[in-house]
């Protein structure tokens, strides 16, 4: 059962990952109008399909096999892979959060990974995989903790900004169970670059915007 709950643990809502603080440009979409409580659902779902199963699984992946030189290179080639300035500060910001959550736990990491950390190469999806893997969990679970967790991250951002409430968020994420499971399943043939597709939120994250709550 350690593993459940290791599992279980790194699921939780309350475990500093690093990424509370983002919307995954909900935040702006919202303001804009280009969602609302009747489409928030489908938001996220195309989020998972874009964003999560095109890109970060695969990232995530990647730094949860790896050791060593190829974990390094990994991180580097993550890097190359971000187009969007915002989101690729984002991600290194959340990834640094990650780190310093490590280090309070003591939880030792690869000294690849925080060279990369150093170079300001440290991607959240890259650092989270490989702290899965040396935190006990094999790539599935950590695969569905990763996915669970942007579902959630959305959906808590949506009732943080009014848009939805606590018990209509539990409806819908228990509606989406399914289809995270069923992504989070995938697991990723070793050396798949990623590459996702998510123009919208995309748009959305490099919007400028008065008053932002969220870093995205």
């Amino acid at each position: 059962m350690l593993p459940l709950v290791r599992a279980m643990q790194l699921a939780d809502s309350g475990f500093p990952s690093g990424v509370f603080a983002f919307s995954w440009g909900l935040e702006s979409a919202l303001a804009d109008g280009r969602v609302d409580r009747h489409s928030l659902s489908g938001w996220v779902l195309a989020e998972l399909q874009g964003r999560w199963h095109g890109f970060d699984r695969l990232a995530l992946a990647g730094g949860f096999r790896a050791t060593g030189a190829v974990l390094g290179d990994w991180f580097a080639s993550i890097d190359t892979l971000m187009p969007v300035e915002r989101l690729r500060g984002a991600s290194v910001q959340a990834g640094e959060a990650l780190f310093a959550s490590a280090r309070a736990l003591r939880i030792g990491l690869d000294p690849a990974a925080i060279a990369a950390e150093r170079a300001g190469l440290g991607h959240f999806a890259v650092v989270h995989g490989h702290f899965l893997a040396v935190s006990g969990l094999d790539l599935a679970a950590a695969l569905a903790v990763s996915a669970l967790a942007m579902a959630r991250g959305c959906f808590s951002a949506a009732v943080r900004l009014g848009a939805t409430g606590a018990i209509a968020m539990q409806r819908e994420l228990a509606a989406l169970t399914p289809a995270i499971a069923a992504l989070a399943a995938d697991l990723p043939v070793p050396g798949t670059l990623p590459a996702g597709f998510s123009p919208l939120s995309d748009i959305a994250l490099m919007r400028p915007r008065d008053g932002r709550l969220f870093i995205n």
